[in-house]
């Protein structure tokens, strides 16, 4: 039996709102982990592997652009998407030549997921229980 789950890694600095996503992807039978660091993050990155990014427009304790260049030059590096509230983003600036990044609309956790499953169905298949 092939198993569905998918490993997804949350930097948010909000415990509240990475804690509610995690619950969420872990009820629907995922692997997430949450961090409010970006060089914790790296650190993850560079030893276990992950499906999906999950970041927000901002990283406690480095420029988002500055994560995000140096997430793309990882080799095998996880999709990333970056979460923005209702339409409020300041431009990120990172070499885009490195790859692209999804920007997906943060509502409520649940609704995040229903944006994942969209945006992302061959990462955000279903639950496996």
């Amino acid at each position: 039996m092939v198993s569905n789950q998918r490993r997804f890694l949350i930097v948010d600095n909000n415990e509240q709102e990475s804690g509610a996503l995690m619950q969420l992807l872990e009820s629907l039978g995922q692997e997430a982990l949450a961090t409010w660091s970006g060089r914790d993050a790296l650190g993850y990155l560079a030893t276990d592997r992950f499906d999906l990014l999950l970041v927000d427009q901002h990283v406690a304790d480095m420029y988002v652009g500055e994560f995000i260049e140096r997430v793309l030059r990882l080799p095998n590096h996880p999709r990333v998407a970056i979460m923005k509230k209702g339409g409020k983003c300041k431009p990120i600036k990172y070499d885009k030549s490195l790859g692209e990044c999804q920007f997906l609309d943060r509502g409520q956790s649940d609704q995040i997921y229903q944006i994942l499953r969209t945006e992302f169905p061959d990462i955000c298949n279903g639950p496996v229980n």
